[in-house]
């Protein structure tokens, strides 16, 4: 049984407000009313999200190439805010370069898409550290790192990874952040089309060893006029880490509710049989395995949790500072 957390959890379709929102303006009026014929070309999802990105004479590159040359460039020269907007339409249309590939279900369109977009993730890590925000640079980095985890056979995937695996390692020490810190910590998870999901936590004031979490959790998707929307999850408790680890029971087997928001998940879990290999139940589990690595699991279903179609909390999350 679901938990109802009408004040808690969203799951709805909205239009996602992706970081190149701002860079990159909406498609001119001769874009948008050009003829049929002028536009078969450009009837695929990927075709159109990329003319979307395209759109408009302040796009500062027009290929995922020459935004990368240009961004290494600006950043070599000390230009770190023109990097930013450079390195963000890098990725973004390494993404589209993906999302073609997949389109076409081209094996090597897609390795080649999936070292782009790596190699953006390097190139927005190296801006974090130009600005020394340590932190911030190896989440980019170890978030490079990750994507070639699940390609470790793409030798030209690799190539990016090793630039990432070199960077990180050069960084690995510098200002650390171990634990968490006493102001709380914002923890977030790259997914794709600009959209991030983060996990906020915080100590509660005036309860000893209390934190409460808030989660924003989002599958990201392309419809079919080529603008990104995605479907959402939230979650909101306070917790208490039992040797590194907090539970967070979003159903209960035995059908009672958590009441009003924030959940209360402050008293230790041990027993997760009432929750794995049942569809209808759904535990988070928030881990902090390592410096600056917040690890979320789902026991049970990610359908049970309330979130909506296809969202899932599951993955690694790193520390970054700022918004």
């Amino acid at each position: 049984m679901n938990i109802k957390l009408s004040a808690v959890l969203a799951a709805s379709v909205v239009s996602l407000a992706v970081p190149l929102v701002a860079v990159l303006p909406s498609p001119s009026a001769d874009a948008q009313t050009a003829t049929p014929a002028q536009q078969s070309h450009t009837d695929s999802r990927a075709e159109l999200y990329r003319r979307q990105l395209l759109a408009g004479k302040d796009v500062p590159c027009r290929t995922n190439a020459s935004c990368a040359a240009l961004g290494v460039a600006a950043l070599e020269a000390g230009r770190v805010e023109d990097a930013q907007t450079l390195v963000a339409t890098e990725s973004a249309l390494a993404e589209a370069n993906a999302l073609q590939a997949d389109e076409s279900d081209s094996p090597k369109a897609a390795s080649s898409a999936r070292s782009r977009m790596a190699m953006a993730l390097v190139h927005q890590g190296d801006v974090q550290l130009k600005l020394g925000a340590w932190s911030n640079a190896r989440a980019y980095y170890r978030t490079a790192i990750a994507r070639g985890d699940d390609y470790p056979h793409d030798a030209l995937l690799g190539r990016a990874v090793a630039a990432a695996r070199e960077r990180l390692e050069s960084i690995a020490h510098k200002e650390v952040v171990t634990g968490l810190p006493a102001e709380g910590a914002r923890f977030r998870r790259h997914m794709f089309f600009g959209a991030w999901e983060s996990v906020d936590v915080k100590p509660v004031k005036g309860r000893h060893g209390v934190y409460r979490i808030d989660g924003d959790f989002v599958y990201p998707m392309i419809d079919a006029h080529g603008e990104p929307s995605a479907n959402l999850g939230e979650l909101s408790a306070t917790v208490r880490f039992f040797d590194g680890v907090a539970r967070v029971p979003m159903t209960h087997p035995s059908g009672a509710t958590s009441g009003a928001a924030p959940i209360d998940a402050t008293t230790k879990i041990s027993n997760l049989a009432p929750y794995d290999q049942h569809d209808d139940q759904c535990l988070i589990e928030f881990s902090l395995v390592a410096p600056e690595t917040l690890d979320v699991r789902t026991h049970g279903s990610p359908q049970a949790c309330g979130f909506g179609h296809n969202v899932s909390a599951d993955g690694r999350y790193f520390l970054m500072t700022g918004s």
